[in-house]
């Protein structure tokens, strides 16, 4: 149980899924409509919401205790079961409210449809949790690939022989079906139908700590959509959502593999305080030397990325990112401090400092709203500033550790990343005056900022580098 060996697997599996939404993404937009992809997002903003709640934290409870029960295993099942039961009665009963809400009378259909994967999903959530508990990685990666790809397959079916909307429905649906088998024969574990409210007594704290944080940090980020939806127009808040999701990339893909790796190492190891420090530096040291030099390249490209790859009309995309790049630096490590807090069984501080977070990002969207769109992005990018350095400060105490280790660790990329920056915005002025196609323009400041990158990494992080492939 490493590390490095969960990386890999994760890595594989995230990989594989991203692939399929980039697939799917170009094929669905062939077959299906703009307002059926419409009502694709609207119902999964539902499920977002339902997954909140759906096992209660209890998954993270199996993964982060030290000693598990038989009683404790099957007391989470019979209550995620019930859960997941009473949740897809309510989005039934629901669906038709839901659907005049949001002025789409075909929502109320893929909502009954796909609330009966919350059921499935219940079910199998336990199973799931106990295979990242033992770090068995590779067994959840090769359900979850074998899933993707055949819940993709069979909808690009159902889209090319007309299926619309619900083709994405049945994907969903299916997904949950094969993953629910799949971690089923997986885990070699059969529940019984036993319940205990004590044993869901010794979990309340941790459990319902963790849902009010789950609960507080949907509506935080989700709480930008609705104040620029209010303030500004609906073609502001289409360019702010593509740069708000080139921002996400990096904690959505990379940062959440580390972390998903991160947490069952961490639980296991509550009593090593200092071999926990060591791996949770390594793994904000990786964080550091990826996402800095990614998130900021793309910054200083950013004019030529959109010209290249959105067109002209997405020309305020370029403005945002850069002062979304550095928000996506602070957030890949924030992220991670979710891991450490439930490891050590800490979800009341997760609670608190989401509160100060909460109010620090809310603040600074409502503030924004009274300006303009460049001034709410400034003000989210202070906040961020504001909401880093006590919730890194935290998580390194909770593991006792030094926090000038980690400002240590993260000064050289950050350093590196700005010499390259710079480099790139020189190499921009020297060629300013010369005809040359965008195209090629993009490729050089790329191969410019990397070689910069890399030999700077080379000299003087050259043990660091060595290491890391070495493993």
């Amino acid at each position: 149980m490493t590390l490095i060996n969960n990386v890999k697997w994760v890595s594989f599996s995230q990989i594989t899924k991203v692939s399929c939404q980039v697939v799917g993404l170009f094929v669905f937009s062939r077959f299906l409509s703009p307002s059926e992809l419409g009502v694709m997002s609207l119902t999964l903003i539902v499920v977002n919401f339902i997954n909140i709640i759906r096992d209660m934290g209890s998954s993270a409870a199996i993964i982060q205790r030290d000693c598990l029960t038989e009683g404790l295993k099957n007391s989470i099942f019979v209550l995620n079961s019930v859960l997941g039961i009473v949740l897809c009665i309510l989005t039934i009963l629901f669906s038709q409210k839901i659907a005049i809400f949001f002025h789409e009378p075909i929502l109320a259909q893929t909502l009954k449809i796909i609330s009966i994967a919350f059921v499935i999903n219940s079910v199998t959530s336990a199973h799931l949790a106990l295979l990242e508990r033992d770090s068995k990685f590779n067994r959840v990666a090769f359900v979850e690939v074998i899933s993707s790809l055949i819940s993709l397959a069979i909808a690009i079916i159902f889209a090319a022989n007309g299926f619309g909307v619900f083709s994405l429905v049945i994907q969903t649906l299916l997904y949950a079906i094969f993953t629910a088998l799949g971690f089923w024969i997986s885990s070699n574990w059969i529940p019984r139908l036993r319940f205990n409210v004590s044993d869901i007594k010794s979990i309340f704290r941790f459990s319902s700590n963790l849902v009010a944080f789950n609960f507080l940090n949907y509506f935080s980020r989700n709480s930008d959509q609705i104040i620029i939806g209010r303030f500004f127009s609906s073609a502001t808040l289409g360019q702010y959502s593509l740069a708000y999701r080139l921002m996400l990339f990096p904690i959505q893909n990379i940062t959440f593999v580390l972390t998903r790796s991160l947490y069952p190492i961490l639980s296991r190891s509550q009593s090593d305080d200092k071999g926990s420090f060591n791996i949770y530096i390594q793994t904000l040291r990786v964080i550091s030397i990826i996402i800095p030099p990614l998130m900021l390249g793309l910054a200083i490209v950013s004019h030529e990325f959109v010209l290249v790859f959105l067109g002209e009309k997405w020309f305020l995309v370029s403005t945002l990112l850069m002062w979304l790049a550095p928000v996506a630096i602070m957030q890949s490590m924030v992220s991670t401090t979710g891991s450490v807090f439930m490891a050590r069984a800490k979800t009341n501080i997760l609670l608190y400092i989401s509160i100060y977070n909460a109010f620090l990002q809310i603040g600074a969207f409502i503030i924004g709203g009274f300006y303009d769109i460049n001034t709410l992005v400034i003000l989210y990018l202070i906040a961020n500033v504001l909401m880093f350095f006590p919730n890194m400060y935290l998580a390194i105490r909770v593991l006792k550790g030094n926090y000038l280790i980690f400002l240590k660790v993260i000064t050289k990329p950050i350093i590196f990343s700005l010499v390259m920056v710079s480099v790139i915005f020189i190499y921009s002025l020297l060629i300013s005056n010369l005809s040359i196609s965008v195209i090629v323009i993009f490729i050089t400041k790329i191969l410019v900022g990397a070689v910069v990158y890399i030999t700077c990494l080379f000299i003087w992080e050259r043990d660091i580098i060595f290491k890391l492939l070495k493993r």
